[in-house]
Protein backbone atom coordinates (compact mmCIF):
# COMPACT_ATOMS: atom_id res chain seq x y z
CA UNK A 1 0.00 0.00 0.00
CA UNK A 2 1.00 3.65 -0.44
CA UNK A 3 1.91 4.77 3.08
CA UNK A 4 3.01 8.31 2.36
CA UNK A 5 3.50 10.79 -0.46
CA UNK A 6 5.70 13.89 -0.53
CA UNK A 7 5.47 16.35 -3.43
CA UNK A 8 7.45 19.57 -3.84
CA UNK A 9 7.45 22.16 -6.65
CA UNK A 10 5.28 19.98 -8.90
CA UNK A 11 2.96 21.98 -11.24
CA UNK A 12 0.88 24.10 -8.81
CA UNK A 13 1.88 22.13 -5.70
CA UNK A 14 4.39 24.11 -3.67
CA UNK A 15 5.00 21.48 -0.98
CA UNK A 16 2.69 18.71 0.15
CA UNK A 17 3.04 15.73 2.46
CA UNK A 18 0.30 13.20 3.19
CA UNK A 19 -0.01 9.84 4.94
CA UNK A 20 -2.53 7.37 3.51
CA UNK A 21 -4.42 4.66 5.41
CA UNK A 22 -5.90 1.24 4.67
CA UNK A 23 -9.37 0.99 3.19
CA UNK A 24 -11.04 3.56 0.99
CA UNK A 25 -9.79 7.15 0.91
CA UNK A 26 -11.42 9.91 -1.09
CA UNK A 27 -9.89 13.12 -2.47
CA UNK A 28 -12.28 15.96 -3.19
CA UNK A 29 -11.99 19.62 -4.11
CA UNK A 30 -13.13 22.19 -6.63
CA UNK A 31 -12.30 21.79 -10.31
CA UNK A 32 -8.69 22.79 -10.94
CA UNK A 33 -7.67 22.45 -7.30
CA UNK A 34 -5.04 19.86 -8.14
CA UNK A 35 -6.67 16.48 -7.49
CA UNK A 36 -5.51 14.95 -10.76
CA UNK A 37 -2.10 16.57 -10.32
CA UNK A 38 -1.60 14.35 -7.28
CA UNK A 39 -2.36 11.34 -9.49
CA UNK A 40 0.12 12.68 -12.05
CA UNK A 41 2.73 12.81 -9.28
CA UNK A 42 2.00 9.21 -8.28
CA UNK A 43 2.21 8.16 -11.93
CA UNK A 44 5.73 9.61 -12.05
CA UNK A 45 6.66 7.07 -9.36
CA UNK A 46 5.25 4.37 -11.64
CA UNK A 47 7.49 5.29 -14.57
CA UNK A 48 5.42 7.89 -16.42
CA UNK A 49 7.49 10.10 -18.71
CA UNK A 50 8.92 13.20 -17.03
CA UNK A 51 8.64 16.69 -18.51
CA UNK A 52 10.04 20.05 -17.50
CA UNK A 53 6.44 21.33 -17.63
CA UNK A 54 5.91 19.50 -14.33
CA UNK A 55 8.43 21.76 -12.56
CA UNK A 56 6.70 24.62 -10.77
CA UNK A 57 7.41 27.98 -12.39
CA UNK A 58 10.50 29.61 -10.93
CA UNK A 59 11.87 26.39 -9.36
CA UNK A 60 14.91 24.34 -10.41
CA UNK A 61 13.37 20.95 -9.86
CA UNK A 62 10.30 19.02 -8.69
CA UNK A 63 10.59 16.26 -6.06
CA UNK A 64 8.20 13.34 -5.57
CA UNK A 65 8.74 10.68 -2.91
CA UNK A 66 6.47 7.72 -2.19
CA UNK A 67 6.81 5.11 0.53
CA UNK A 68 5.15 1.78 -0.28
CA UNK A 69 4.53 -1.11 2.08
CA UNK A 70 4.59 -4.39 0.15
CA UNK A 71 4.09 -8.09 0.61
CA UNK A 72 7.34 -9.68 -0.68
CA UNK A 73 5.86 -12.21 -3.13
CA UNK A 74 8.23 -14.46 -5.16
CA UNK A 75 7.45 -12.44 -8.29
CA UNK A 76 8.22 -9.11 -6.59
CA UNK A 77 11.39 -10.52 -5.02
CA UNK A 78 12.55 -11.76 -8.43
CA UNK A 79 11.95 -8.32 -9.94
CA UNK A 80 13.76 -6.62 -7.05
CA UNK A 81 16.72 -8.98 -7.47
CA UNK A 82 16.87 -8.31 -11.22
CA UNK A 83 17.21 -4.60 -10.38
CA UNK A 84 19.97 -5.28 -7.86
CA UNK A 85 17.71 -4.49 -4.90
CA UNK A 86 17.38 -6.45 -1.67
CA UNK A 87 14.08 -7.94 -0.54
CA UNK A 88 12.24 -5.51 1.70
CA UNK A 89 8.78 -4.89 3.08
CA UNK A 90 9.10 -1.19 2.28
CA UNK A 91 10.02 0.44 -1.02
CA UNK A 92 11.02 4.10 -1.02
CA UNK A 93 10.92 5.80 -4.41
CA UNK A 94 12.15 9.34 -5.11
CA UNK A 95 12.00 11.02 -8.49
CA UNK A 96 13.44 14.45 -9.16
CA UNK A 97 12.48 16.29 -12.34
CA UNK A 98 14.73 19.16 -13.38
CA UNK A 99 13.85 22.34 -15.22
CA UNK A 100 16.02 21.23 -18.16
CA UNK A 101 13.78 18.18 -18.66
CA UNK A 102 16.14 15.59 -17.19
CA UNK A 103 15.25 13.47 -14.18
CA UNK A 104 16.89 11.28 -11.54
CA UNK A 105 15.40 8.29 -9.74
CA UNK A 106 16.28 6.46 -6.55
CA UNK A 107 14.68 3.24 -5.28
CA UNK A 108 15.54 2.46 -1.68
CA UNK A 109 18.16 5.21 -1.97
CA UNK A 110 19.95 3.59 -4.92
CA UNK A 111 20.11 5.31 -8.34
CA UNK A 112 17.80 3.62 -10.84
CA UNK A 113 16.30 4.12 -14.30
CA UNK A 114 12.76 4.87 -15.38
CA UNK A 115 12.58 1.31 -16.74
CA UNK A 116 13.10 0.08 -13.19
CA UNK A 117 10.06 2.08 -12.05
CA UNK A 118 7.98 0.53 -14.83
CA UNK A 119 9.13 -2.93 -13.79
CA UNK A 120 8.10 -2.36 -10.16
CA UNK A 121 4.88 -0.44 -10.77
CA UNK A 122 2.61 -3.48 -11.43
CA UNK A 123 3.42 -4.77 -7.93
CA UNK A 124 2.77 -1.44 -6.21
CA UNK A 125 -0.24 0.37 -7.61
CA UNK A 126 -3.03 0.25 -10.20
CA UNK A 127 -4.42 3.52 -11.57
CA UNK A 128 -7.80 3.49 -13.27
CA UNK A 129 -8.85 6.65 -15.09
CA UNK A 130 -11.61 7.83 -17.40
CA UNK A 131 -9.28 7.05 -20.31
CA UNK A 132 -8.97 3.45 -19.13
CA UNK A 133 -12.76 3.21 -19.06
CA UNK A 134 -12.91 4.39 -22.67
CA UNK A 135 -10.57 1.53 -23.63
CA UNK A 136 -13.62 -0.75 -23.32
CA UNK A 137 -14.87 0.75 -26.58
CA UNK A 138 -11.91 -0.84 -28.39
CA UNK A 139 -12.59 -4.49 -29.20
CA UNK A 140 -8.84 -5.22 -29.37
CA UNK A 141 -8.67 -4.75 -25.57
CA UNK A 142 -11.38 -7.28 -24.74
CA UNK A 143 -9.18 -10.38 -25.04
CA UNK A 144 -6.50 -8.91 -22.75
CA UNK A 145 -9.19 -8.05 -20.17
CA UNK A 146 -10.49 -11.64 -20.22
CA UNK A 147 -6.94 -13.01 -19.89
CA UNK A 148 -6.28 -10.65 -16.98
CA UNK A 149 -9.39 -12.04 -15.29
CA UNK A 150 -8.23 -15.63 -15.83
CA UNK A 151 -4.76 -14.84 -14.49
CA UNK A 152 -2.05 -17.42 -13.80
CA UNK A 153 -4.29 -20.37 -14.70
CA UNK A 154 -3.81 -19.42 -18.36
CA UNK A 155 -0.02 -19.00 -18.38
CA UNK A 156 1.14 -22.55 -19.09
CA UNK A 157 -1.29 -23.24 -21.94
CA UNK A 158 -0.66 -19.77 -23.42
CA UNK A 159 3.12 -20.30 -23.38
CA UNK A 160 2.75 -23.75 -24.98
CA UNK A 161 0.67 -22.25 -27.79
CA UNK A 162 2.98 -19.27 -28.31
CA UNK A 163 6.03 -21.51 -28.61
CA UNK A 164 4.39 -23.56 -31.37
CA UNK A 165 3.05 -20.45 -33.09
CA UNK A 166 6.52 -18.85 -33.20
CA UNK A 167 8.01 -22.03 -34.70
CA UNK A 168 5.21 -22.11 -37.29
CA UNK A 169 5.76 -18.45 -38.23
CA UNK A 170 9.53 -18.90 -38.47
CA UNK A 171 9.16 -21.97 -40.70
CA UNK A 172 6.67 -20.16 -42.93
CA UNK A 173 9.10 -17.24 -43.18
CA UNK A 174 11.92 -19.56 -44.30
CA UNK A 175 9.67 -21.06 -46.98
CA UNK A 176 8.78 -17.60 -48.33
CA UNK A 177 12.42 -16.55 -48.38
CA UNK A 178 13.49 -19.62 -50.35
CA UNK A 179 10.57 -19.30 -52.78
CA UNK A 180 11.24 -15.60 -53.35
CA UNK A 181 15.05 -15.83 -53.44
CA UNK A 182 16.87 -15.27 -56.74
CA UNK A 183 19.02 -18.38 -57.17
CA UNK A 184 20.66 -17.55 -60.50
CA UNK A 185 24.18 -18.84 -61.18
CA UNK A 186 25.55 -15.34 -60.60
CA UNK A 187 23.77 -15.02 -57.27
CA UNK A 188 24.97 -18.45 -56.10
CA UNK A 189 28.54 -17.56 -57.09
CA UNK A 190 28.24 -14.30 -55.12
CA UNK A 191 27.01 -16.16 -52.01
CA UNK A 192 29.86 -18.65 -52.31
CA UNK A 193 32.46 -15.88 -52.53
CA UNK A 194 31.03 -14.24 -49.42
CA UNK A 195 30.94 -17.54 -47.57
CA UNK A 196 34.57 -18.31 -48.43
CA UNK A 197 35.83 -15.15 -46.75
CA UNK A 198 33.96 -16.09 -43.56
CA UNK A 199 34.48 -19.85 -43.71
CA UNK A 200 37.74 -20.20 -41.79
CA UNK A 201 36.92 -17.85 -38.89
CA UNK A 202 37.20 -19.33 -35.40
CA UNK A 203 37.87 -16.34 -33.16
CA UNK A 204 35.71 -15.21 -30.26
CA UNK A 205 35.28 -11.56 -29.26
CA UNK A 206 37.60 -12.32 -26.33
CA UNK A 207 40.23 -13.65 -28.75
CA UNK A 208 39.99 -10.47 -30.79
CA UNK A 209 40.35 -8.32 -27.69
CA UNK A 210 43.45 -10.31 -26.62
CA UNK A 211 45.04 -9.86 -30.07
CA UNK A 212 44.30 -6.12 -29.98
CA UNK A 213 45.96 -5.87 -26.57
CA UNK A 214 48.96 -7.87 -27.77
CA UNK A 215 49.35 -5.66 -30.82
CA UNK A 216 49.08 -2.53 -28.70
CA UNK A 217 51.91 -3.80 -26.46
CA UNK A 218 54.07 -4.55 -29.50
CA UNK A 219 53.38 -1.11 -30.95
CA UNK A 220 54.59 0.42 -27.69
CA UNK A 221 57.50 -2.00 -27.22
CA UNK A 222 60.19 0.64 -27.76
CA UNK A 223 58.60 2.97 -25.24
CA UNK A 224 58.09 0.04 -22.83
CA UNK A 225 61.76 -0.90 -23.08
CA UNK A 226 62.82 2.63 -22.22
CA UNK A 227 60.63 2.71 -19.10
CA UNK A 228 61.86 -0.70 -17.93
CA UNK A 229 65.51 0.29 -18.40
CA UNK A 230 64.95 3.45 -16.37
CA UNK A 231 63.23 1.36 -13.67
CA UNK A 232 66.14 -1.13 -13.60
CA UNK A 233 68.70 1.68 -13.43
CA UNK A 234 66.87 3.38 -10.54
CA UNK A 235 66.76 0.21 -8.48
CA UNK A 236 69.62 -2.12 -9.44
CA UNK A 237 72.54 0.02 -10.62
CA UNK A 238 75.58 0.78 -8.48
CA UNK A 239 73.90 4.07 -7.59
CA UNK A 240 70.39 2.54 -7.36
CA UNK A 241 67.96 2.30 -4.48
CA UNK A 242 68.72 -1.35 -3.70
CA UNK A 243 72.43 -0.64 -3.29
CA UNK A 244 71.71 2.37 -1.08
CA UNK A 245 69.29 0.40 1.11
CA UNK A 246 71.76 -2.50 1.32
CA UNK A 247 74.44 -0.05 2.53
CA UNK A 248 72.04 1.36 5.11
CA UNK A 249 71.12 -2.16 6.21
CA UNK A 250 74.81 -3.01 6.74
CA UNK A 251 75.20 0.09 8.89
CA UNK A 252 72.27 -0.91 11.12
CA UNK A 253 73.41 -4.52 11.37
CA UNK A 254 76.20 -3.57 13.78
CA UNK A 255 73.72 -2.19 16.32
CA UNK A 256 70.73 -4.47 15.68
CA UNK A 257 71.20 -6.22 19.04
CA UNK A 258 70.26 -3.02 20.84
CA UNK A 259 66.55 -3.15 21.66
CA UNK A 260 65.92 0.35 20.30
CA UNK A 261 67.30 -0.55 16.83
CA UNK A 262 66.20 -4.18 16.51
CA UNK A 263 62.78 -3.44 14.99
CA UNK A 264 64.05 -0.75 12.53
CA UNK A 265 66.68 -3.22 11.33
CA UNK A 266 64.03 -5.94 10.77
CA UNK A 267 61.76 -3.49 8.94
CA UNK A 268 64.58 -2.31 6.67
CA UNK A 269 65.66 -5.92 6.08
CA UNK A 270 62.11 -6.85 4.94
CA UNK A 271 61.88 -3.71 2.82
CA UNK A 272 65.13 -4.52 1.05
CA UNK A 273 64.17 -8.07 0.13
CA UNK A 274 60.56 -7.13 -0.79
CA UNK A 275 61.90 -4.43 -3.09
CA UNK A 276 64.41 -6.88 -4.54
CA UNK A 277 61.59 -9.38 -5.23
CA UNK A 278 59.50 -6.65 -6.84
CA UNK A 279 62.44 -5.74 -9.11
CA UNK A 280 62.90 -9.35 -10.13
CA UNK A 281 59.19 -9.78 -10.87
CA UNK A 282 59.06 -6.69 -13.07
CA UNK A 283 62.19 -7.71 -14.99
CA UNK A 284 60.96 -11.29 -15.44
CA UNK A 285 57.65 -9.99 -16.75
CA UNK A 286 59.48 -7.73 -19.16
CA UNK A 287 61.60 -10.63 -20.37
CA UNK A 288 58.36 -12.34 -21.34
CA UNK A 289 57.70 -9.56 -23.86
CA UNK A 290 59.44 -10.01 -27.14
CA UNK A 291 59.07 -8.01 -30.31
CA UNK A 292 58.49 -10.58 -33.05
CA UNK A 293 58.20 -8.82 -36.39
CA UNK A 294 56.50 -11.83 -38.00
CA UNK A 295 53.90 -11.93 -35.19
CA UNK A 296 53.47 -8.16 -35.41
CA UNK A 297 52.65 -8.33 -39.11
CA UNK A 298 50.42 -11.37 -38.58
CA UNK A 299 48.33 -9.58 -35.93
CA UNK A 300 47.96 -6.50 -38.10
CA UNK A 301 46.74 -8.59 -41.02
CA UNK A 302 44.28 -10.65 -38.94
CA UNK A 303 42.77 -7.61 -37.21
CA UNK A 304 42.60 -5.59 -40.44
CA UNK A 305 40.72 -8.42 -42.13
CA UNK A 306 38.34 -8.81 -39.18
CA UNK A 307 37.58 -5.08 -39.18
CA UNK A 308 36.87 -5.24 -42.91
CA UNK A 309 34.46 -8.15 -42.38
CA UNK A 310 32.76 -6.43 -39.46
CA UNK A 311 32.13 -3.33 -41.57
CA UNK A 312 30.51 -5.62 -44.11
CA UNK A 313 28.58 -8.10 -41.93
CA UNK A 314 28.22 -6.77 -38.37
CA UNK A 315 29.93 -5.41 -35.28
CA UNK A 316 30.76 -8.58 -33.35
CA UNK A 317 32.20 -12.00 -34.10
CA UNK A 318 28.74 -13.41 -33.38
CA UNK A 319 27.39 -11.23 -36.22
CA UNK A 320 30.01 -12.67 -38.56
CA UNK A 321 29.12 -16.23 -37.62
CA UNK A 322 25.41 -15.50 -38.03
CA UNK A 323 26.09 -14.09 -41.52
CA UNK A 324 28.21 -17.16 -42.34
CA UNK A 325 25.43 -19.54 -41.25
CA UNK A 326 22.84 -17.60 -43.26
CA UNK A 327 25.04 -17.75 -46.34
CA UNK A 328 25.54 -21.50 -45.81
CA UNK A 329 21.76 -21.91 -45.60
CA UNK A 330 21.28 -19.92 -48.82
CA UNK A 331 23.88 -21.97 -50.67
CA UNK A 332 22.32 -25.16 -49.34
CA UNK A 333 18.87 -23.94 -50.35
CA UNK A 334 20.08 -23.05 -53.84
CA UNK A 335 21.79 -26.40 -54.28
CA UNK A 336 18.94 -28.52 -52.88
CA UNK A 337 16.04 -26.12 -53.26
CA UNK A 338 13.22 -28.57 -53.93
CA UNK A 339 14.25 -31.07 -51.25
CA UNK A 340 14.56 -28.32 -48.59
CA UNK A 341 11.23 -26.76 -49.55
CA UNK A 342 9.52 -30.13 -49.32
CA UNK A 343 11.03 -30.76 -45.87
CA UNK A 344 10.10 -27.29 -44.61
CA UNK A 345 6.54 -27.59 -45.89
CA UNK A 346 6.11 -30.91 -44.11
CA UNK A 347 7.43 -29.24 -40.94
CA UNK A 348 5.12 -26.27 -41.53
CA UNK A 349 2.06 -28.50 -41.88
CA UNK A 350 2.98 -30.39 -38.71
CA UNK A 351 3.54 -27.18 -36.72
CA UNK A 352 0.32 -25.66 -38.06
CA UNK A 353 -1.66 -28.69 -36.92
CA UNK A 354 -0.02 -28.65 -33.48
CA UNK A 355 -0.49 -24.88 -33.13
CA UNK A 356 -4.18 -25.14 -34.06
CA UNK A 357 -4.66 -27.85 -31.45
CA UNK A 358 -2.84 -25.72 -28.86
CA UNK A 359 -5.07 -22.78 -29.87
CA UNK A 360 -8.14 -24.94 -29.21
CA UNK A 361 -6.72 -25.91 -25.80
CA UNK A 362 -6.24 -22.21 -25.10
CA UNK A 363 -9.77 -21.49 -26.24
CA UNK A 364 -11.22 -24.16 -23.94
CA UNK A 365 -9.66 -22.46 -20.90
CA UNK A 366 -10.87 -19.03 -22.01
CA UNK A 367 -14.38 -20.30 -22.73
CA UNK A 368 -14.57 -22.02 -19.35
CA UNK A 369 -13.61 -18.87 -17.45
CA UNK A 370 -15.73 -16.68 -19.74
CA UNK A 371 -18.86 -18.34 -18.37
CA UNK A 372 -17.87 -17.50 -14.78
CA UNK A 373 -16.84 -13.99 -15.85
CA UNK A 374 -20.25 -13.37 -17.44
CA UNK A 375 -22.08 -14.46 -14.28
CA UNK A 376 -19.95 -12.27 -12.01
CA UNK A 377 -20.36 -9.25 -14.29
CA UNK A 378 -24.13 -9.78 -14.24
CA UNK A 379 -24.14 -9.78 -10.44
CA UNK A 380 -22.03 -6.63 -10.29
CA UNK A 381 -24.21 -4.80 -12.84
CA UNK A 382 -27.29 -5.70 -10.84
CA UNK A 383 -25.73 -4.01 -7.80
CA UNK A 384 -24.94 -0.99 -9.97
CA UNK A 385 -28.60 -0.48 -10.90
CA UNK A 386 -28.48 -2.19 -14.27
CA UNK A 387 -30.78 -5.09 -13.34
CA UNK A 388 -31.77 -5.90 -16.92
CA UNK A 389 -28.30 -5.64 -18.40
CA UNK A 390 -26.80 -8.79 -19.88
CA UNK A 391 -23.15 -9.39 -20.69
CA UNK A 392 -21.64 -12.03 -22.96
CA UNK A 393 -18.14 -12.90 -24.14
CA UNK A 394 -18.36 -13.66 -27.85
CA UNK A 395 -15.66 -15.74 -29.56
CA UNK A 396 -15.06 -15.63 -33.33
CA UNK A 397 -12.67 -18.06 -35.01
CA UNK A 398 -9.81 -16.45 -36.94
CA UNK A 399 -6.47 -17.37 -38.43
CA UNK A 400 -3.61 -18.19 -36.07
CA UNK A 401 -2.21 -15.12 -34.36
CA UNK A 402 0.09 -14.40 -31.40
CA UNK A 403 -2.92 -14.56 -29.04
CA UNK A 404 -4.60 -17.67 -30.42
CA UNK A 405 -7.17 -18.50 -33.07
CA UNK A 406 -10.20 -16.62 -31.72
CA UNK A 407 -11.12 -12.96 -31.42
CA UNK A 408 -13.04 -11.79 -28.35
CA UNK A 409 -15.80 -9.21 -28.34
CA UNK A 410 -17.78 -8.14 -25.29
CA UNK A 411 -21.49 -8.15 -26.16
CA UNK A 412 -24.18 -6.40 -24.11
CA UNK A 413 -27.92 -6.04 -23.98
CA UNK A 414 -28.38 -3.12 -21.60
CA UNK A 415 -32.18 -3.15 -21.51
CA UNK A 416 -34.82 -5.83 -21.27
CA UNK A 417 -35.88 -7.20 -24.66
CA UNK A 418 -32.79 -6.00 -26.49
CA UNK A 419 -30.61 -8.26 -28.61
CA UNK A 420 -26.93 -8.66 -27.84
CA UNK A 421 -24.80 -6.14 -29.73
CA UNK A 422 -21.10 -5.23 -29.47
CA UNK A 423 -20.47 -3.13 -26.40
CA UNK A 424 -18.91 -0.28 -28.39
CA UNK A 425 -22.07 0.05 -30.49
CA UNK A 426 -24.74 0.20 -27.81
CA UNK A 427 -23.56 1.22 -24.31
CA UNK A 428 -23.75 4.84 -23.13
CA UNK A 429 -21.01 6.66 -21.22
CA UNK A 430 -22.61 6.09 -17.82
CA UNK A 431 -23.23 2.43 -18.61
CA UNK A 432 -19.63 2.00 -19.74
CA UNK A 433 -18.40 3.53 -16.47
CA UNK A 434 -20.43 1.04 -14.46
CA UNK A 435 -19.42 -1.88 -16.66
CA UNK A 436 -15.73 -1.03 -16.36
CA UNK A 437 -16.06 -0.63 -12.59
CA UNK A 438 -17.69 -4.07 -12.45
CA UNK A 439 -14.82 -5.56 -14.47
CA UNK A 440 -12.16 -3.84 -12.38
CA UNK A 441 -13.80 -4.83 -9.11
CA UNK A 442 -13.72 -8.49 -10.13
CA UNK A 443 -10.19 -8.48 -11.57
CA UNK A 444 -8.54 -6.36 -8.88
CA UNK A 445 -10.03 -8.44 -6.08
CA UNK A 446 -8.09 -11.43 -7.48
CA UNK A 447 -4.81 -9.59 -8.07
CA UNK A 448 -1.78 -9.03 -5.82
CA UNK A 449 -1.53 -5.26 -6.18
CA UNK A 450 -2.45 -3.59 -2.87
CA UNK A 451 -3.27 -0.02 -3.96
CA UNK A 452 -5.95 0.95 -6.47
CA UNK A 453 -6.58 4.54 -7.58
CA UNK A 454 -9.84 5.55 -9.25
CA UNK A 455 -9.51 8.90 -10.98
CA UNK A 456 -13.01 10.32 -11.60
CA UNK A 457 -14.36 7.07 -13.04
CA UNK A 458 -17.87 8.02 -11.87
CA UNK A 459 -18.31 10.59 -14.64
CA UNK A 460 -21.75 10.50 -16.21
CA UNK A 461 -23.65 9.08 -13.23
CA UNK A 462 -25.46 10.53 -10.24
CA UNK A 463 -27.95 9.74 -7.47
CA UNK A 464 -28.39 6.12 -6.46
CA UNK A 465 -26.03 4.93 -9.21
CA UNK A 466 -23.28 7.11 -7.76
CA UNK A 467 -24.03 5.67 -4.32
CA UNK A 468 -23.71 2.14 -5.67
CA UNK A 469 -20.36 3.00 -7.27
CA UNK A 470 -19.14 4.35 -3.94
CA UNK A 471 -20.32 1.19 -2.20
CA UNK A 472 -18.41 -0.95 -4.73
CA UNK A 473 -15.22 1.00 -4.06
CA UNK A 474 -15.74 0.71 -0.31
CA UNK A 475 -16.26 -3.05 -0.65
CA UNK A 476 -13.01 -3.32 -2.62
CA UNK A 477 -11.42 -1.23 0.13
CA UNK A 478 -11.95 -4.07 2.60
CA UNK A 479 -9.18 -6.05 0.86
CA UNK A 480 -7.27 -3.28 -0.95
CA UNK A 481 -6.17 0.27 -0.35
CA UNK A 482 -8.51 2.35 -2.53
CA UNK A 483 -7.83 6.01 -3.31
CA UNK A 484 -10.65 7.72 -5.17
CA UNK A 485 -10.94 11.15 -6.77
CA UNK A 486 -14.52 12.22 -7.18
CA UNK A 487 -16.87 15.21 -7.54
CA UNK A 488 -19.87 13.23 -6.27
CA UNK A 489 -20.90 13.40 -2.60
CA UNK A 490 -22.72 10.06 -2.96
CA UNK A 491 -19.36 8.43 -3.71
CA UNK A 492 -17.35 10.44 -1.17
CA UNK A 493 -19.49 9.48 1.83
CA UNK A 494 -18.54 5.82 1.41
CA UNK A 495 -14.87 6.46 2.17
CA UNK A 496 -13.23 5.66 5.49
CA UNK A 497 -10.83 8.60 5.08
CA UNK A 498 -11.46 11.97 3.45
CA UNK A 499 -8.86 14.44 2.14
CA UNK A 500 -9.66 17.90 0.78
CA UNK A 501 -7.56 19.39 -2.01
CA UNK A 502 -7.40 23.13 -1.41
CA UNK A 503 -6.33 25.75 -3.94
CA UNK A 504 -5.36 29.30 -3.03
CA UNK A 505 -3.92 32.13 -5.10
CA UNK A 506 -2.10 35.36 -4.54
CA UNK A 507 -0.88 38.00 -6.94
CA UNK A 508 2.15 35.92 -7.88
CA UNK A 509 1.08 32.27 -8.04
CA UNK A 510 -1.47 29.53 -7.37
CA UNK A 511 -0.90 26.94 -4.65
CA UNK A 512 -2.47 23.52 -4.06
CA UNK A 513 -2.39 21.62 -0.77
CA UNK A 514 -4.01 18.57 0.82
CA UNK A 515 -5.69 18.29 4.19
CA UNK A 516 -7.09 15.24 6.04
CA UNK A 517 -10.55 16.15 7.28
CA UNK A 518 -11.98 15.74 10.77
CA UNK A 519 -15.49 14.40 11.18
CA UNK A 520 -17.07 17.87 11.27
CA UNK A 521 -14.86 19.19 8.47
CA UNK A 522 -15.97 16.27 6.40
CA UNK A 523 -19.62 17.18 6.91
CA UNK A 524 -18.84 20.68 5.67
CA UNK A 525 -16.95 19.35 2.63
CA UNK A 526 -19.85 17.04 1.68
CA UNK A 527 -22.29 19.93 2.13
CA UNK A 528 -20.13 22.06 -0.19
CA UNK A 529 -20.25 19.28 -2.80
CA UNK A 530 -24.04 19.25 -2.48
CA UNK A 531 -24.76 22.98 -2.63
CA UNK A 532 -21.63 24.77 -3.81
CA UNK A 533 -19.64 27.43 -1.94
CA UNK A 534 -22.76 28.85 -0.22
CA UNK A 535 -23.29 26.13 2.36
CA UNK A 536 -26.87 26.09 3.66
CA UNK A 537 -28.15 24.50 6.87
CA UNK A 538 -30.16 22.14 4.70
CA UNK A 539 -27.00 21.03 2.90
CA UNK A 540 -25.28 20.41 6.24
CA UNK A 541 -28.22 18.29 7.42
CA UNK A 542 -28.26 16.39 4.14
CA UNK A 543 -24.50 15.79 4.39
CA UNK A 544 -24.91 14.34 7.90
CA UNK A 545 -27.67 12.04 6.68
CA UNK A 546 -25.56 10.80 3.78
CA UNK A 547 -22.61 10.12 6.05
CA UNK A 548 -24.80 8.41 8.63
CA UNK A 549 -26.29 6.00 6.10
CA UNK A 550 -23.05 5.24 4.25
Amino acid sequence: MLKSLYVKSFVIIDEMSVDFEDGMSVLTGETGAGKSIIIDAIMQLCGARASNSFVRKGENKAIITGLFEVDPTPELNETMASLGLDEDEEINITKEIYANGKSSIKINYRPMTNSALKALAPYLIHVHSQFATQSLFSVKNHLSILDEYIGDELNAVKEAYLDLYKQYVETSKKIRQIEEEDFSDEQIEYYQSQYQELEGLSYSDEDVEAMENELEVMKNFESLSGHIQAFDQALDSSQGALEAIHSALSSLEAIKDMEEFSQPYDDLYNLYYNLSDLHDNVMNTYQGFDFDEYRFNELQEILYNLQRLKRKYGYTMEDLYTARDELADKIEAATHREEILEKLKRQQAKLEKEAKQAAEDLQKVRAQYANTFEKQIKEELNDLYLPHAKFKVDFAKTALSPVGAYNVTFMVAMNEGQYFTPLNESASGGEISRLMLAIKTIILAKGDVDTVIFDEVDTGVSGKVASSIGEKMAALGKSKQVICITHLPQVAVNAAHHYAIIKRSDEEATYSSIKPLTKEERVEEIAKMLSGEAITPEAMDNARRLLKHS
